[in-house]
């Protein structure tokens, strides 16, 4: 039982790192594009190439941000679910002592949806911040 305790703790604080990590680069990548920008106005005002690829490069790395800031809440939102499952168990005397009800059973799904959402949220984030780092980089080619 306290491996399995130590194991769950490993999980959420990996879960928790991985959450954040695409939010912080893509907090970065926005405040160094905007400080790029700021420097470089003036090479960038007469190509509109450029400026299709800054404007390319800030909606990618904004998207990675709010996707990312999505995700806790989704999560947040499975564990509501799994907890709402647990509570919906109907108890007995006898084994197996918990059986699963109809409600159970549907907050079990709702939290199963939730969790892959989630993933499936931070794995958004990484690509669009992936994009912006891209986009930011044939910007910076093209100058």
């Amino acid at each position: 039982m306290k491996g399995l305790e130590i194991h769950q703790k490993q999980i959420e604080a990996f879960s928790i790192a991985a959450m954040r990590a695409p939010a912080l680069v893509a907090a970065g990548g926005v405040a160094a594009s905007l400080g790029f920008y700021s420097a470089n106005y003036s090479r960038l005002a007469g190509k509109s190439e450029a400026l299709d690829l800054f404007n390319a490069s800030w909606a990618w790395l904004l998207a990675g941000l709010l996707l990312t800031v999505l995700a806790p809440g989704i999560a947040y939102f499975s564990q509501l679910a799994y907890s709402h499952s647990i509570e919906n168990h109907e108890h007995t005397w006898e084994f197996p002592f918990s059986t699963e009800t109809r409600r159970s059973r549907i907050a079990h799904r709702v939290g199963n949806a939730s969790r892959w959402l989630c993933v499936a949220l931070v794995l958004l984030s990484i690509a669009a911040v992936n994009s912006g780092g891209i986009k930011f980089l044939h910007l910076v080619a093209t100058l």
